[in-house]
């Protein structure tokens, strides 16, 4: 069965219901329970912070109980068992938190008692009431982990009370899920990025799930890899080497105390050549990292030796530390006060004439796509540079990819995307990034297999990401439908792939009481960090290990974040260049 329509057939939380319809957010998949189990002898850790809940207390109203079943919710420490202290009847059972999380903001919360029902013959007091709970989404979390942004405005959450044989309220109707309040969402729930392939098998591409904290995360990441998909907006661009028909027997990965993930399957597995269990040990390592797994067996459920699996090698994305740059008429990477060139490249750029605003170097380091001031464009290798679209005008910075193609777009006109192949021959790519009136800024992920992009959409200033649809070969043909990430609080000016699920974005911030620049560190599919840039800042790129960011200024300075701050690592710096990675086999 399609890995999708195995997610259509699982019930959706009422809670995430309540709130896709109500925000329109109705791209996300609407289906499908994660529920954890634990074998003997399993591991699981521990998150970096534990919240305790209150239980009820004696005479609390239905608008304080309904508060605090909210408030008990973000701690899942024995199956929700405090949460579960504030619900009556079957729904003490039922109630199902891993339904998915609303994010939000807890102040804003504000829980509100409809009309009471009216007392039963010879009552003196209602003994049922319903309760509407007010929140302001920020982000939602669905079942299969797939974190989203929220736009909307505030959704009406009900909630049924009845009185107990005690005189107590408890809740009788509530909906699936849990909300939680922006500042203690990662310390319940834990970042984990999903491994898939780019339809060539040369990349893994990371698809950031959310799962709680406590419980065995081993179990919550292989069920979604191997019985579900890829988020909707990434699903057209990447492959996976689990089979259809292949399911896990037992439903559920023990770690053992080497951390090794014993991951068990049907007999289809039995089947499948060593290639293909090659690439599922890879995809399923690389997607435990965050789970604390340091090695993975695959067996076939009833029988004890492991399938014959070899250690593949995931293709690197990682660019050089070193600052690519142009620099005073000459071009290379910048180390200390020198500057080391680029083999062939360096010599052909330096010869240039005009002044040059962008550059973007190929992975093995033989071809750049260069923009100059009069906004040409040129595929630029050791032979010479040869000028691509020169029909259009308003060109913003080319990008180009880890296979070699070069990438075109007018600002004002977002939908009209082409790359370039070698032969200098344009690919129209479909759909471009249709939902957008204008375009500032683009970026192409390392691993080629997403866009992401500062646009104006509805009058709104927005960073999307889109997946890149390619053939077997690397020849790209599509964009997926784009993916917002997060609203900007002003015009953006710059956008780069800082790691490979997370964004840098220089914007400016006109919400401010004094307008000024900050950089947006945004992870793919999770929330974000703001910091405030020099108030100059033109550009960011990639920075190093310990700095993920690196930011070029108006007047030539160069800037590393060390912390919180800034600061200044060079000079006289005109271009900063993007780097799509390095030569296979070359270090940093």
């Amino acid at each position: 069965m399609d890995p999708i329509l195995r997610r259509g057939r699982r019930a959706l939380g009422v809670l995430l219901a309540v709130l896709l319809v109500a925000t329109g957010c109705t791209s996300l998949p609407m289906s499908g329970e994660v529920k954890p189990g634990r074998e003997p002898g399993e591991v699981a850790g521990e998150p970096p912070t534990q919240f305790f809940a209150g239980a009820p207390t004696r005479g609390a109203t239905p608008e304080e109980i309904v508060s605090g079943f909210v408030d008990a919710a973000i701690s899942p420490l024995g199956s929700w068992e405090t949460a579960r202290l504030f619900l009556a009847g079957d729904l003490q059972d039922t109630w199902r938190p891993e339904a998915g999380a609303i994010v939000d903001v807890a102040d804003s919360r504000r829980p509100v008692l409809a009309e009471p029902a009216e007392p039963a013959e010879g009552e003196e007091d209602a003994r049922e009431a319903t309760v509407s709970l007010r929140v302001v989404p920020t982000a939602v979390v669905d079942e299969h982990g797939t974190y989203t942004a929220s736009s909307g405005g505030g959704v009406d959450l009900p909630f049924q009370l009845r009185k107990q044989d005690n005189d107590q309220w408890r809740i009788v109707q509530a909906p699936d899920g849990i909300v939680i309040d922006h500042q203690s969402f990662p310390y319940v729930y834990g970042d984990h990025r999903l491994m898939y392939f780019d339809p060539t098998w040369t990349y893994l591409v990371p698809d950031v799930r959310w799962f709680p904290a406590t419980g065995n995360a081993a179990t919550y990441v292989v069920r979604e890899l191997v019985d579900g998909a890829p988020s909707p907006w990434l699903a057209g661009s990447v492959v996976s080497a689990f089979a259809q028909d292949l399911d896990l027997q037992p439903d559920a990965v023990p770690v053992d105390p080497d951390q090794i993930a014993h991951v068990s399957f049907n007999q289809v597995a039995s089947g499948l050549d060593k290639t293909a269990l090659s690439r599922m040990k890879l995809q399923l390592k690389q997607s435990l990292i965050n789970a604390g797994v340091q090695d993975v067996r695959l067996t076939v459920a009833g029988r004890s030796e492991p399938l014959s699996a070899d250690e593949l090698t995931q293709t690197q994305t990682r660019p050089d530390s070193r600052a690519l740059v142009l620099r005073a008429g000459e071009f290379g990477f910048l180390s200390g006060s020198d500057m080391v060139p680029v083999d062939g490249l360096s010599a052909a750029i330096g010869d240039m004439e005009g002044q040059i605003d962008s550059i973007s170097v190929s992975p093995d380091q033989k071809v750049a796509a260069v923009q100059q001031s009069t906004g040409i464009v040129y595929r630029v290798t050791s032979e010479s540079p040869d000028q691509l679209d020169a029909d259009r005008a308003d060109l913003i910075a080319p990008l180009i990819d880890p296979f070699g193609y070069i990438w075109t777009v007018p600002s004002g006109r977002p939908g009209d995307v082409r790359a370039w192949d070698a032969s200098l021959e344009p690919i129209p790519i479909e759909a471009g990034i249709a939902e957008a009136s204008t375009v500032r800024a683009w970026a192409m992920s390392r691993d080629g297999s997403r866009i992401a992009a500062l646009v104006t959409q509805g009058g709104e200033h927005i960073a999307v990401v889109a997946s890149v649809r390619r053939d077997r070969e690397g020849r790209p043909t599509a964009l997926s439908s784009t993916m917002r990430t997060t609203e900007l609080p002003g015009a953006g000016v710059d956008i780069a792939w800082i790691e490979d699920a997370r964004l840098g974005i220089v914007a400016r911030d006109e919400e401010a009481e004094t307008p000024k620049l900050i950089v947006i560190d945004q992870q793919v599919g999770g929330p974000a960090t703001r910091l405030d840039a020099p108030a100059d800042t033109v550009a960011i790129e990639f920075g190093t290990q310990d700095s993920t960011a690196r930011l070029l200024s108006s007047t030539a300075q160069l800037y590393l974040r060390r912390q919180t701050s800034w600061q200044q690592t060079g000079d006289e710096v005109s271009v900063l260049a993007t780097q799509m990675g390095t030569p296979q086999g070359a270090g940093d």
